[in-house]
C-alpha cells in the first residue's frame, strides 16, 4: 500500500446524520483503502461530531465552518486541506459501490492525458432504485451545455489540476449549480473519461429539495434556471465558449424549465380541484 497514490474524498454536509452515516460507511468501505475521508459540516453540528466518533477510524477528518448557505464553501474547505494526488467528491446523501475509487485510479494509472474519472449512476429513493438513461453517458463541453450527465458524487479529479484551475465557485451568480460550473470549467481544461457503470447510487427522494413553502415550485426552478444561465454566463466570460454556441442551451434550458412549471401547477390545480 505504500505506493499506492492517496485518494482524498471530501463530504460536504449540513444537517443530515442519519444520510451522512450511510455515506461515510460506503466510502469506508471502498476496496481502494489509501483514502483520507474529509467530512466538513457547513455548520456546527453536534451530531454529526457523534458519527464521526462512532466510526472511530483514523482516516476520517472531520472540520466544520460557518454555514456558507451551499456545497461550494465546504468543498473549497476540503480542497484546502485535502493531501492526496486524486480528489474525490461525494454529497452526504449518495452512496457508492465498493470498487467506485479502484477502477477510477486504474483509469488514471493507465492513462496519463485523462484528468477527470467520472461514472454513470443509479437513482434511488425511500422504495425503490432506478435507472434514467438521459443521466448518463459520455460527455464533452458542448453536449454538457445541454445536460450534466457528469454527477459530482462520480468524480475524482487529478489533485494537480485543481491546483491550477481551482474550486467551486462561491459568487451567487450561479446559486446552486457550482457543481454544473465545475464540470463546464475542466470539461473544457482536461480529457474526461466515463466508466459506464453505476458505481454511485444518487439520493432523489424526500429531503433533497424542499419545496414546502413554494406550493407550484416556480421559485425553486426560477432559481435554477438563473444558475445554469450564470454558468453560462461565466463560460463566455471566461473565453471557454463563444456566444454561437450558448444560444441553443440556452433555449433549450428556458423551455424545459417553463415545460416543468407548467406541468406543476396543472398537476397541483388538479389535485386541489378534486379536494
Amino acid at each position: 500500500m505504500e505506493n499506492l497514490s492517496l485518494v482524498s474524498v471530501i463530504v460536504p454536509t449540513h444537517n443530515r446524520p442519519d444520510f451522512l452515516k450511510k455515506t461515510i460507511q460506503s466510502i469506508l468501505n471502498q476496496t481502494y483503502s489509501k483514502i483520507e475521508l474529509i467530512v466538513i459540516s457547513n455548520g456546527k453540528s453536534l451530531e454529526n461530531e457523534a458519527i464521526i466518533q462512532e466510526f472511530s477510524d483514523p482516516r476520517i477528518q472531520y472540520a466544520d465552518q460557518q454555514n456558507s448557505g451551499g456545497p461550494a464553501g465546504p468543498r473549497n474547505h476540503g480542497l484546502r486541506l485535502a493531501k492526496g494526488d486524486y480528489i474525490a467528491f461525494c454529497d452526504d446523501d449518495d452512496l457508492w459501490m465498493p470498487d467506485k475509487l479502484q477502477r477510477q485510479v486504474d483509469i488514471f494509472n493507465k492513462n496519463s492525458d485523462i484528468g477527470l474519472c467520472y461514472t454513470s449512476m443509479q437513482r434511488f429513493d425511500e422504495s425503490r432504485e432506478w435507472v434514467e438513461p438521459k443521466d448518463n453517458g459520455p460527455a464533452d463541453l458542448y453536449s454538457l451545455l445541454y445536460r450534466n450527465t457528469v454527477p459530482i458524487s462520480s468524480i475524482c479529479i487529478r489533485k494537480s489540476l485543481l491546483d491550477h484551475y481551482s474550486g467551486f465557485t462561491e459568487s451567487s451568480i450561479v446559486g446552486y449549480s457550482e457543481d454544473y460550473d465545475f464540470v463546464l470549467r475542466y470539461s473544457f481544461y482536461t480529457k474526461l473519461c466515463h466508466i459506464n457503470e453505476y458505481l454511485i447510487k444518487y439520493w432523489s427522494g424526500m429531503g433533497r429539495t424542499s419545496l414546502k413553502s413554494d406550493i407550484f415550485g416556480v421559485t425553486h426552478y426560477i432559481k435554477y434556471l438563473k444558475g445554469i444561465l450564470g454558468c453560462y454566463y461565466l463560460q463566455y466570460k471566461e473565453g471557454r465558449v463563444g456566444l454561437r454556441h450558448l444560444f441553443a442551451p440556452m433555449i433549450t434550458q428556458v423551455t424545459m424549465i417553463t415545460k416543468i412549471i407548467l406541468c406543476n401547477i396543472l398537476k397541483k390545480l388538479k389535485i386541489v380541484g378534486r379536494l
